[in-house]
Protein backbone atom coordinates (compact mmCIF):
# COMPACT_ATOMS: atom_id res chain seq x y z
CA UNK A 1 0.00 0.00 0.00
CA UNK A 2 2.78 2.36 0.84
CA UNK A 3 4.36 1.72 -2.58
CA UNK A 4 1.11 2.48 -4.36
CA UNK A 5 0.72 5.78 -2.49
CA UNK A 6 4.32 6.66 -3.26
CA UNK A 7 3.73 6.08 -7.05
CA UNK A 8 0.59 8.16 -7.02
CA UNK A 9 2.54 11.08 -5.46
CA UNK A 10 5.27 10.88 -8.13
CA UNK A 11 2.87 10.89 -11.10
CA UNK A 12 1.48 14.40 -10.51
CA UNK A 13 5.00 15.77 -10.06
CA UNK A 14 6.02 14.51 -13.53
CA UNK A 15 2.93 15.99 -15.17
CA UNK A 16 3.50 19.38 -13.56
CA UNK A 17 6.86 19.79 -15.41
CA UNK A 18 5.28 19.64 -18.88
CA UNK A 19 3.42 22.97 -18.62
CA UNK A 20 6.62 24.60 -17.36
CA UNK A 21 8.57 23.33 -20.34
CA UNK A 22 5.87 24.54 -22.79
CA UNK A 23 5.75 27.91 -21.02
CA UNK A 24 9.54 28.21 -21.24
CA UNK A 25 9.52 27.45 -24.98
CA UNK A 26 6.75 30.01 -25.60
CA UNK A 27 8.65 32.56 -23.51
CA UNK A 28 11.85 31.93 -25.48
CA UNK A 29 9.98 32.31 -28.78
CA UNK A 30 8.38 35.54 -27.58
CA UNK A 31 11.73 36.92 -26.44
CA UNK A 32 13.35 35.90 -29.72
CA UNK A 33 10.59 37.52 -31.78
CA UNK A 34 10.75 40.68 -29.69
CA UNK A 35 14.53 40.82 -30.00
CA UNK A 36 14.32 40.37 -33.78
CA UNK A 37 11.72 43.14 -34.02
CA UNK A 38 13.71 45.64 -31.94
CA UNK A 39 17.13 44.78 -33.38
CA UNK A 40 16.31 44.17 -37.09
CA UNK A 41 12.76 44.92 -38.22
CA UNK A 42 12.14 48.18 -36.36
CA UNK A 43 15.41 49.89 -37.46
CA UNK A 44 14.83 48.78 -41.07
CA UNK A 45 11.27 50.18 -41.02
CA UNK A 46 12.51 53.43 -39.45
CA UNK A 47 15.22 53.76 -42.10
CA UNK A 48 12.72 53.14 -44.90
CA UNK A 49 10.38 55.75 -43.41
CA UNK A 50 13.23 58.28 -43.21
CA UNK A 51 14.21 57.65 -46.84
CA UNK A 52 10.59 58.04 -47.99
CA UNK A 53 10.28 61.32 -46.04
CA UNK A 54 13.54 62.61 -47.56
CA UNK A 55 12.35 61.69 -51.07
CA UNK A 56 9.02 63.47 -50.48
CA UNK A 57 10.85 66.59 -49.31
CA UNK A 58 13.12 66.51 -52.38
CA UNK A 59 10.12 66.12 -54.71
CA UNK A 60 8.34 68.98 -53.00
CA UNK A 61 11.47 71.13 -53.35
CA UNK A 62 11.77 70.31 -57.06
CA UNK A 63 8.12 71.11 -57.67
CA UNK A 64 8.50 74.38 -55.80
CA UNK A 65 11.52 75.28 -57.94
CA UNK A 66 9.66 74.37 -61.12
CA UNK A 67 6.71 76.42 -59.93
CA UNK A 68 8.97 79.41 -59.32
CA UNK A 69 10.37 79.16 -62.83
CA UNK A 70 7.22 78.58 -64.81
CA UNK A 71 4.34 80.21 -62.96
CA UNK A 72 4.12 83.98 -62.69
CA UNK A 73 1.13 85.80 -61.26
CA UNK A 74 -0.54 88.96 -62.50
CA UNK A 75 -1.80 91.80 -60.26
CA UNK A 76 -4.94 89.81 -59.40
CA UNK A 77 -2.96 86.72 -58.42
CA UNK A 78 -3.90 84.72 -61.51
CA UNK A 79 -1.20 82.68 -63.28
CA UNK A 80 0.19 84.28 -66.44
CA UNK A 81 0.45 81.94 -69.41
CA UNK A 82 3.56 82.27 -71.53
CA UNK A 83 3.04 82.71 -75.25
CA UNK A 84 5.15 80.52 -77.47
CA UNK A 85 7.27 82.50 -79.89
CA UNK A 86 7.15 81.40 -83.50
CA UNK A 87 10.46 81.08 -85.24
CA UNK A 88 10.97 83.64 -87.95
CA UNK A 89 12.91 83.03 -91.10
CA UNK A 90 15.70 85.43 -91.93
CA UNK A 91 14.35 88.59 -93.52
CA UNK A 92 10.70 87.55 -93.12
CA UNK A 93 8.25 88.95 -90.60
CA UNK A 94 5.88 86.02 -91.14
CA UNK A 95 6.67 82.53 -92.34
CA UNK A 96 4.97 82.14 -95.68
CA UNK A 97 4.12 78.91 -97.47
CA UNK A 98 6.59 78.08 -100.23
CA UNK A 99 5.98 79.10 -103.82
CA UNK A 100 7.74 77.96 -106.99
CA UNK A 101 9.37 79.84 -109.86
CA UNK A 102 9.57 77.77 -113.05
CA UNK A 103 12.52 78.89 -115.18
CA UNK A 104 12.37 78.36 -118.94
CA UNK A 105 14.18 75.18 -120.03
CA UNK A 106 17.96 75.29 -120.49
CA UNK A 107 19.89 73.62 -123.32
CA UNK A 108 23.67 73.86 -122.87
CA UNK A 109 26.88 72.23 -124.11
CA UNK A 110 28.65 70.56 -121.20
CA UNK A 111 32.38 71.04 -120.56
CA UNK A 112 33.41 67.47 -121.50
CA UNK A 113 36.68 67.38 -123.48
CA UNK A 114 36.76 63.79 -124.76
CA UNK A 115 33.29 63.75 -126.32
CA UNK A 116 30.71 66.47 -126.83
CA UNK A 117 27.61 66.27 -124.61
CA UNK A 118 24.75 68.62 -124.06
CA UNK A 119 22.18 68.97 -121.33
CA UNK A 120 18.49 69.82 -121.46
CA UNK A 121 17.19 70.77 -118.02
CA UNK A 122 14.19 72.49 -116.50
CA UNK A 123 14.89 74.19 -113.16
CA UNK A 124 12.32 75.19 -110.52
CA UNK A 125 13.25 77.41 -107.56
CA UNK A 126 11.39 77.23 -104.23
CA UNK A 127 11.06 80.61 -102.50
CA UNK A 128 8.89 81.88 -99.61
CA UNK A 129 5.47 83.02 -100.85
CA UNK A 130 4.11 84.45 -104.09
CA UNK A 131 5.74 87.79 -103.30
CA UNK A 132 9.09 85.97 -103.44
CA UNK A 133 8.24 84.60 -106.88
CA UNK A 134 7.34 88.08 -108.15
CA UNK A 135 10.59 89.50 -106.76
CA UNK A 136 12.62 86.75 -108.45
CA UNK A 137 10.85 87.41 -111.76
CA UNK A 138 12.14 91.00 -111.67
CA UNK A 139 15.68 89.58 -111.76
CA UNK A 140 15.15 86.66 -114.15
CA UNK A 141 18.10 87.67 -116.34
CA UNK A 142 20.52 87.50 -113.38
CA UNK A 143 19.10 84.15 -112.21
CA UNK A 144 19.17 82.53 -115.66
CA UNK A 145 22.69 83.82 -116.33
CA UNK A 146 24.08 82.17 -113.18
CA UNK A 147 22.24 78.88 -113.77
CA UNK A 148 23.43 78.80 -117.40
CA UNK A 149 27.07 79.35 -116.39
CA UNK A 150 26.90 76.60 -113.74
CA UNK A 151 25.29 74.10 -116.14
CA UNK A 152 27.68 74.78 -119.02
CA UNK A 153 30.69 74.51 -116.69
CA UNK A 154 29.63 71.01 -115.53
CA UNK A 155 30.76 67.63 -116.90
CA UNK A 156 28.33 64.90 -117.91
CA UNK A 157 30.02 62.32 -115.65
CA UNK A 158 29.44 64.54 -112.60
CA UNK A 159 25.75 65.10 -113.37
CA UNK A 160 24.65 61.50 -113.96
CA UNK A 161 24.54 60.54 -110.26
CA UNK A 162 22.04 61.71 -107.64
CA UNK A 163 24.91 63.15 -105.61
CA UNK A 164 26.00 65.16 -108.66
CA UNK A 165 22.51 66.61 -109.11
CA UNK A 166 22.29 67.51 -105.40
CA UNK A 167 25.67 69.25 -105.61
CA UNK A 168 24.50 71.12 -108.71
CA UNK A 169 21.37 72.29 -106.84
CA UNK A 170 23.54 73.61 -103.98
CA UNK A 171 25.78 75.45 -106.45
CA UNK A 172 22.76 77.13 -108.05
CA UNK A 173 21.54 78.41 -104.66
CA UNK A 174 25.02 79.68 -103.71
CA UNK A 175 25.76 81.32 -107.06
CA UNK A 176 22.42 83.15 -107.33
CA UNK A 177 22.90 84.50 -103.78
CA UNK A 178 26.47 85.57 -104.64
CA UNK A 179 25.32 87.31 -107.84
CA UNK A 180 22.61 89.20 -105.93
CA UNK A 181 25.16 90.28 -103.31
CA UNK A 182 27.60 91.48 -106.00
CA UNK A 183 24.88 93.63 -107.61
CA UNK A 184 23.54 94.74 -104.20
CA UNK A 185 20.13 93.20 -104.90
CA UNK A 186 17.91 91.73 -102.18
CA UNK A 187 16.51 88.46 -103.47
CA UNK A 188 14.27 86.12 -101.47
CA UNK A 189 16.00 83.09 -100.02
CA UNK A 190 15.96 80.05 -102.29
CA UNK A 191 15.20 77.11 -100.02
CA UNK A 192 15.32 74.33 -102.63
CA UNK A 193 16.09 73.68 -106.30
CA UNK A 194 14.14 71.09 -108.29
CA UNK A 195 14.95 69.59 -111.70
CA UNK A 196 11.70 68.70 -113.45
CA UNK A 197 13.55 67.63 -116.60
CA UNK A 198 17.18 66.52 -116.88
CA UNK A 199 18.45 64.92 -120.10
CA UNK A 200 22.12 64.42 -120.98
CA UNK A 201 22.94 63.49 -124.60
Amino acid sequence: MADAEHKEDEAPKKKSKLPLIIGGVVLLLALGGGGYYFLVAKPAAAKAAEEAAAADEADAGDKAKEGDKTVKLDADGNPIKKKKKKKKKKGDEKAEPPAYLNLDPFTVNLSDTEQEHYLQATVVLQVPGEAGVEEMKKHTALVRDRVLKILSGSKSGDLRSIEGKLKLADQIVEQIAAAAEEDDIELPEISRVFFTAFIIQ
